[in-house]
């Protein structure tokens, strides 16, 4: 077949293309407008996350002081000379301390993943997403803007009548009849 011929069997199934194409194109975008959503609200979740992990902190330090002065509160001598067990109040601060620790901890966590994040997204999503994004809004809708042309083209082409009679086919020409034997044959 020749490269530039055109075997067209439906030009109902191009339209067909087309509206899928179109169909892609709206499901792509509004795919791309979903992920850009989830990535805005992973962002306000971390700092939502660091902010309660900076409460934290503050309310562990109160605590932990509270703590010191309950502990420091007990180590004089009571009315008898003898020394008070501080055990509880030892044992709240460090359990204190343990809190607040963890809470620093979960703060530098959200620093770091607030630094982080944006490099993820960058290599892992952005790229492919732009070129997508490129696709559904110029590539798309020339390929769209073609097969429309085509189609129009194809449906012109298919209201074209002849305006010249068929050529006879070969079975109805006349047979030349064959030519009597001379005698000159050799």
């Amino acid at each position: 077949m020749n490269a530039t011929a055109a075997d067209v069997r439906s030009i109902d199934a191009l339209r067909e293309w087309q509206i899928a194409l179109a169909n892609y194109r709206a499901s792509a975008a509004e795919v791309l407008s979903g992920l850009e959503m989830e990535i805005r609200r992973a962002y306000d979740w971390l700092e939502d996350q660091a902010k309660r992990w900076k409460s934290a902190v503050k309310d562990c330090e109160e605590e932990v002081l509270r703590a010191k002065n309950e502990l420091s509160g007990r180590k004089f001598e009571d009315a008898t000379g003898r020394m008070p067990d501080t055990t509880v109040q030892e044992r709240n601060l460090r359990r204190a301390k343990a809190r607040l620790e963890h809470a620093e901890e979960q703060v530098a966590k959200c620093r770091s993943w607030h630094q982080r994040l944006p490099k993820i997204i960058e290599e892992n999503y952005s790229g492919p997403a732009r070129r997508l994004t490129t696709l559904i809004e110029v590539d798309v809708p020339n390929a769209i803007a073609l097969l429309a042309r085509r189609v129009a083209a194809l449906e012109s082409y298919a209201e074209l009548k002849p305006d010249f009679a068929p050529a006879p086919s070969v079975a109805a020409l006349p047979m030349p009849s064959p030519a009597a034997p001379t005698g000159d044959a050799p």
